[in-house]
């Protein structure tokens, strides 16, 4: 064990060692002890940070373990049964039981029975206690879903309750410190716990944060077996749109029409996606596979479709005709050039041009190589005027 995990063992079994303070604490929100744990993270402190992820842990397990029995007292009556599988329907129920009409509809004016505003007022009232356990439960539920989300229905609000006592963020934030402390094993074990709880996001791409997270460990590792699985685990996730029959059309162009052409047809929506296509096609180029040039294309499609688009909302007159016209009018704006410089575009379209060299689509390849020599990019420039004047030279002798 790692001296940084022995201060962060000690530290949490003297938390442990002292439970009445931190049930002292823990009305403060789960979310509070998560961000907490983040900035001691940042701060290097990871004996505090651990702390903090498990009491973040804690309090959110703690509360929706209490707000599964409070769910169910608050169903345990007869006008809840009978109100059926709708959330507005059973507070309306209970509303009936509890005030006179006039007095509830004075409260109500306005407000749907589900509105947060209204639930406070109840809870401020005189009232049941399952119409009160009802309201409260609803209350906890809201701070981390919408209403809407919610359907309402009273299933649905028993399956939110049951995934919320769960905590993938504060999970992954484990996996993380257990990362950069050199406990790759343990990192391992929180990265797929966290994946495993991902219905519980409250940002669900935050799934995608997690299997980057594992692809760097298994990079570690060297294992890149593991590490090519996890890549295409993130693609298949995402690129649902993106179909087989797409990216041959896609493909087709590309090489038999040229790189402008190809552009001029198809554009894709930047996504979680993008830096594992940009991943995989330097992987598979390095080992000669077939699959680089796809992965290398919807890589470069994705952030020049994106840097199109910022150009265009800008300059109206803009339309795509050329890569030349097309970066003479970014290198014009800050914006589209940061852009480009913080996904690795340069980078990103030498491995392209790569790829497709070796593929035998000669044409494109030339002409992305000249456009990169262009434009003074060191040192991507003048390995891509090397590239002009030796072609072969862009056929990789990587590990299979």
């Amino acid at each position: 064990m790692t001296r940084g995990l022995r201060v962060a063992v000690a530290a949490l079994l003297a938390v442990i060692a002292s439970a009445a303070p931190i049930v002292a604490q823990s009305s403060q929100p789960a979310w509070l002890s998560l961000e907490l744990g983040k900035r001691a993270y940042a701060d290097k402190d990871f004996g505090a940070a651990l702390v903090h992820f498990d009491r973040a842990l804690m309090i959110r397990r703690d509360a929706f373990t209490s707000a599964a029995v409070r769910l169910d007292q608050g169903l345990d009556s007869k006008a809840a049964r009978e109100a059926g599988d709708s959330i507005e329907a059973v507070l309306s129920s209970l509303a009936r039981e509890d005030f006179i009409q006039r007095d509830y509809a004075r409260l109500a004016a306005g407000r749907r029975p589900g509105d947060s505003g209204l639930l406070e007022d109840l809870r401020r009232e005189r009232i049941s206690d399952s119409h009160r356990a009802l309201v409260e439960v609803l209350l906890l539920v809201i701070e981390y879903r919408s209403l809407g989300e919610l359907g309402d229905s009273i299933e649905r609000l028993r399956e939110c309750v049951r995934l919320l006592a769960l905590y993938p963020e504060a999970e992954y934030w484990k996996g993380r410190l257990f990362f950069i402390e050199g406990e790759l094993a343990l990192a391992e074990l929180q990265y797929e716990r966290a994946y495993g709880m991902r219905e519980a996001l409250e940002v669900p791409g935050e799934a995608y944060s997690i299997l980057y997270a594992m692809a760097e460990l298994y990079e570690a590792r060297s294992e890149y077996v593991a590490w090519e699985n996890v890549m295409l685990r993130v693609i298949e996730g995402l690129d649902s749109g993106v179909d087989r029959y797409l990216e041959e059309a896609m493909l087709a162009t590309l090489t038999e029409q040229g790189f402008n052409r190809f552009m001029t047809l198809y554009r894709l929506d930047d996504s979680y996606s993008k830096s594992a296509h940009a991943s995989l096609a330097a992987f598979y180029l390095e080992r000669g596979r077939a699959a680089a040039p796809r992965h290398a294309a919807i890589a470069v499609n994705m952030i020049l479709s994106r840097a199109i688009a910022m150009l265009k909302a800008r300059d109206g007159d803009y339309v795509w005709t050329d890569l030349q016209n097309f970066m003479a009018r970014a290198r014009g704006r800050r914006d589209v050039m940061a852009y480009l410089d913080e996904t690795g575009f340069a980078a990103n379209l030498f491995t392209l041009a790569d790829a497709l060299y070796v593929a035998g689509a000669r044409a494109p390849a030339l002409m992305l190589w000249g456009v990169i020599a262009d434009q003074g990019i060191a040192p991507l420039s003048a390995r891509a005027g090397a590239r002009l004047s030796d072609p072969r030279s862009a056929v990789r002798r990587g590990q299979p």
